[in-house]
């Protein structure tokens, strides 16, 4: 029973990140094609500011995240990986289809998991959640 559940998880999870990923590049919030997409892009002179690596992500017991110039997002909250999407909307970082994995880690405090945005400042990313509060920051 336990192998199947696995199994399970495991799938699930594959499917979530494939269909994250868009191959096509047809639909992406951060496709370098899309001229005309109506907002500002990860690959536009702004983002410069915010892709990045932020935290250390060799240190997989802390947080960290690196947000590609192609708009994929992927990290760690200091226990699960995380993989998703993020756009730069007006000097601000948005976290669009995020997964992680689900591994229970009591010594961690998995802050990250619950990022809906963040801000970039100088070398500080601040990451906030749904509700708009500060919940923590990463540098570079």
């Amino acid at each position: 029973m336990r192998t199947r559940f696995t199994f399970l998880a495991l799938a699930l999870l594959l499917g979530a990140a494939a269909c994250a990923a868009d191959p096509g590049g047809s639909g992406s919030p951060a496709s370098p094609d899309d001229s005309g997409s109506g907002g500002p892009s990860p690959s536009s002179s702004a983002a410069g500011s915010a892709a990045g690596t932020w935290g250390n992500p060799e240190n997989t017991r802390e947080p960290s995240l690196e947000l590609h110039e192609d708009g994929r997002l992927t990290g760690t909250d200091g226990c699960n990986r995380l993989m998703g999407q993020w756009v730069l909307e007006e000097g601000k970082v948005i976290f669009k289809e995020v997964a992680m994995t689900m591994m229970a880690c009591p010594d961690v405090d998995q802050w990250l998991a619950s990022a809906v945005s963040a801000v970039p400042a100088a070398d500080t990313l601040l990451v906030y959640d749904g509700a708009g509060n500060e919940i923590g920051t990463l540098t570079r």
